[in-house]
């Protein structure tokens, strides 16, 4: 359904599929358990009459699984494509509204983001074609009345979600499409992004004002919904015309600025829990150090804090140090802009900065720009 950089959500592993993660969000049950319903009670009924209740609902849980996952496939073409243009992909997220497909970085080109965005609609709609000629082929061949009326309504709403993605509304991918055409036309992405929001903000009013008319025309539900959508693509939209303008006012600045220096370097024996319980969080990678002196490796606190809290007694930091070559790292002369477009909510993480072979800070989004302490300096103290 669209294409983002990054979610926040708690969201449940479903397992991988071309590499790819697939994950869930738990609004995902609502929306599932709403097609099972209307399948099982209105539509499968009125196509099907005579059946018992266990056939329809049988019939609805099944159509629903093929939704989403055919909902799934649109996802996946998004990041297929994405491979194949050279941007890294996090993952995939079903949720509420549909799917997410997560973008490390971001295309180079406005031809590269407009073949991303245009494989998911394409998808939807391929497959929309082949339910019709399948529900053709069932009824010429009599198969089951309940059967062919689950493959047409299956049909059916992969025909709603390829035409409703193609709305000029970010982040679905009409909206993308449009951005990607203004990018090409002004050859400033960011201008891009701000035209097509605009025109996105006009389309989620309309959808307001339907689903204001549709509930005081007494269908409440419905127009709650349609409004709830609306809201969601304004907000939505504006949300990343404001990350796209940041990310274009950082072009052309250099990382060694905006850097901590020097590396917080900490202890390697001591105990994760001594750690998370003194040492300071406002870095999130930290430099090791064993009881000679000498450097052990980096640490990752964003690592730390997912271990338990009895295992966080048992393990010393550095059994959890890693190289430079496993954490995302940059150079001192990089541009912030090209480095949010390369690593996208890896940054979040924490970045080590590199002076040729040498770690000589660390980028991150929380932690003060200049000035931070190093663990011999006044004010850090580690048990011992």
């Amino acid at each position: 359904m669209g294409i983002v950089c990054c979610m926040g959500n708690q969201t449940i592993r479903l397992g991988r599929v071309f590499g790819l993660e697939i994950t869930c969000n738990w609004t995902l049950l609502l929306i599932f358990a709403l097609i099972a319903w209307t399948m099982a009670t209105s539509v499968l009924p009125a196509t099907a009459p005579g059946q018992s209740s266990l056939a329809y609902w049988t019939a609805g849980v099944l159509g629903a699984l093929i939704f989403y996952s055919c909902l799934l496939a649109h996802e996946i073409s998004h990041a297929l494509m994405a491979r194949h243009k050279g941007v890294r992909v996090a993952g995939i997220t079903l949720w509420l509204f549909g799917g997410f497909t997560h973008l490390d970085g971001q295309p180079d080109t406005a031809r590269a983001e407009a073949l991303i965005t245009v494989v998911g609609p394409a998808t939807s709609l391929v497959l929309s074609g082949v339910g019709f000629a399948l529900t053709l082929a069932l009824s010429a061949l009599n198969a089951p009345v309940l059967i062919t009326g689950l493959v047409g309504w299956l049909a059916l709403l992969n025909l709603v979600l390829g035409i409703f993605n193609l709305i000029p509304a970010l982040p679905l991918d009409g909206g993308r499409l449009l951005s990607s055409l203004l990018w090409w036309r002004s050859g400033s992405r960011s201008a891009g992004v701000h035209q097509a929001v605009r025109v996105g903000v006009i389309f989620a009013y309309l959808m307001i004002a339907g689903g204001v008319f549709e509930a005081l025309q007494g269908a409440l539900l419905n127009g709650i919904w349609l409004a709830f959508i609306g809201w969601f693509l304004m907000s939505a939209g504006k949300s990343e015309d404001r990350q796209t303008q940041i990310l274009s006012r950082m072009k052309g600045m250099p990382v060694s600025p905006a850097m901590v220096a020097p590396l917080i370097r900490i202890p390697d024996w001591l105990t994760v829990d001594q750690l998370l319980g003194t040492g300071p969080r406002e870095v999130p990678i930290y430099a090791l150090q064993d009881q000679s002196g000498q450097p052990s490796g980096f640490l990752s606190l964003a690592d730390l804090m997912s271990i338990s809290p009895s295992a966080r007694l048992q393990h010393r930091v550095r059994d959890f140090a890693v190289s430079a070559s496993q954490l995302p790292t940059t150079t001192i002369g990089e541009d912030l802009g090209s480095l949010v477009r390369r690593l996208g909510p890896g940054v979040g993480r924490g970045v080590l900065v590199m002076d040729g072979s040498e770690a000589v800070g660390v980028l991150t989004s929380t932690a003060p720009t200049v000035g931070a302490r190093s663990a011999s300096s006044p004010g850090w103290s580690w048990p011992t």
